[in-house]
């Protein structure tokens, strides 16, 4: 356990960095203090001291108590695997079927993995959210989400 954990730990680091030097690149905002490079950043040091955290706590406690296995049998392993391998295909359907259908579709997914079975009222859940982020990111923030096929409507 303690090999994994120092492993994670500096990988941790690594990729912390990583974050840390390509949001140098970004574009410089000229009108407000904090730019685009501000969220990456600020995540990245989140992870910095996450793994130093667990590089201090790995070394500190002299642990010798094994890892548990991970089954593929068990249903929440399953659950978790599944709505990852659902979040990848919403992120590569949002540029074909654009914003809305997709995340009307995910979120239904969501809803339904998490055993809500009102399938009339995910629908409206789900149409609403996504309507109230394209409408927060159109009208307020006026930054352009992907809309696919709809792009001729909005």
């Amino acid at each position: 356990m303690k090999k994994v954990n120092y492993f994670c730990g500096v990988l941790g680091l690594l990729f912390s960095a990583y974050i840390w030097i390509s949001s140098a690149a970004f574009p410089v905002d000229k009108v407000m203090k904090i730019g685009p490079d501000f969220f990456p950043r600020l995540m990245a040091v989140g992870m910095i001291i996450s793994s130093l955290a667990l590089l201090i706590n790995t070394h500190l406690h002299n642990s010798t108590a094994a890892a548990e296995t991970i089954s593929f049998r068990d249903p929440g392993i399953r659950r978790a695997i599944i709505i990852f391998i659902g979040a990848l295909v919403y992120a590569f359907a949002m540029t074909y079927l654009g914003f809305i259908p997709s995340t009307i579709i995910f979120m239904m997914f969501m809803m339904y993995k998490l055993q809500l079975k009102s399938y009339g009222r995910m629908f409206i859940v789900s149409l609403l959210t996504a309507l109230a982020v394209v409408g927060a990111f159109q009208g307020f923030l006026d930054i352009q989400l992907p809309m696919g096929f709809l792009e001729n409507f909005f």
